[in-house]
């Protein structure tokens, strides 16, 4: 039997154009398991960075992500002027990482964080295993948050690490399995 959590009335036209309520969309995605990043980028006034677990990749010709970022983001303004952003892929022994750069009203950049500048000016932090450097190139209202498209500039991978993934409220990792 299927459950449906959140469905609109039936018999109406417009309840279908709505949608589901937030509540029911938000608890049918904290089941689903995702990487956590931290995006970084050169604000007007020094660094900015937050926790993202919206990166995805988009497409191979040309190299794109993807993103998203809510509207009412502290982090919206200077993503909104940026030419370009740092996407570091975090692994499972970031988690205070993921959780500073997640906690609003704190320097982030601050110590322990360790970071340093790319060549070319964006804040790097310099224990991710695995980043990427892209060049913003859309940035398209979509309701209460706004998805940006960006074309991978450069790439780097290090030691190949455990991903950190986040799921139902909580960081975590995974373990394999040899049934595949």
């Amino acid at each position: 039997m299927v459950r449906l959590v959140g469905a609109a009335p039936a018999g109406t036209d417009d309840a279908a154009e709505r949608g589901v309520d937030p509540d029911a969309y938000r608890q049918v995605f904290r089941r689903h398991a995702a990487g956590v990043t931290v995006v970084t980028l050169e604000g007007v006034s020094g660094p900015v960075g937050f926790t993202a677990t919206s990166v995805a990749s988009l497409s191979l010709e040309p190299p794109l992500i993807s993103l998203s970022v809510a509207s009412t983001s502290s982090s919206w303004p200077a993503l909104l002027v940026a030419d370009t952003v740092v996407v570091h892929l975090l692994s499972d022994g970031q988690r205070d990482t993921a959780h500073r750069f997640a906690t609003k009203g704190v320097d982030r950049f601050a110590p322990p964080t360790r970071w340093t500048r790319l060549p070319t000016g964006e804040p790097l932090l310099v224990e991710a295993e695995a980043w990427v450097r892209a060049r913003l190139e859309h940035r398209v209202a979509t309701g209460d948050h706004r998805l940006l498209v960006a074309r991978v500039l450069q790439a780097h991978t290090g030691d190949d690490a455990t991903p950190l993934i986040y799921h139902d409220g909580r960081y975590g990792t995974f373990t394999e399995s040899d049934t595949g």
